[in-house]
């Protein structure tokens, strides 16, 4: 039997076991890493469209064309999920000033998306 010299036998199982390991410890950080980026782009996602629901529910109180009594509560489809925005006025030291305040709730769970305040 001959002697092949250290250099040309090859990897010993122990130095394959930590490379794997070093690989494994380092592919879960990048997926938790990517999971957690898309988790952030679908909040942030779902806070824009809250956001415009909410700015356009208070420029069309603003332009008249819809008036409320103290509070409003509606359902609004868009981009295909289901949005529940709630308008309320509020009466403000100055009597000429009215406070407009409305939240946005992203359906099913009924969660807050957005609060927005303005004055009429």
């Amino acid at each position: 039997m001959t002697c092949m010299p250290r250099n040309e036998r090859g990897l010993t199982l122990i130095e394959v076991l930590i490379a794997l390991a070093i690989l494994s410890i380092a592919l879960t950080a990048i997926i938790k890493s990517a999971s957690q980026n898309i988790r952030n782009t679908l909040y942030l996602q779902n806070r824009m469209i809250a956001t415009w629901i909410g700015t356009d529910v208070i420029n069309t109180i603003r332009m008249n064309l819809l008036i409320i009594p103290e509070t409003l509560t509606q359902e609004n489809h868009t981009l295909s999920q289901t949005w529940t925005w709630e308008a309320s006025l509020h009466s403000t030291p100055n009597p000429r000033i009215k406070r407009i305040v409305v939240d946005v709730y992203h359906q099913p769970e009924h969660s807050k998306a957005a609060h927005l305040e303005s004055y009429l």
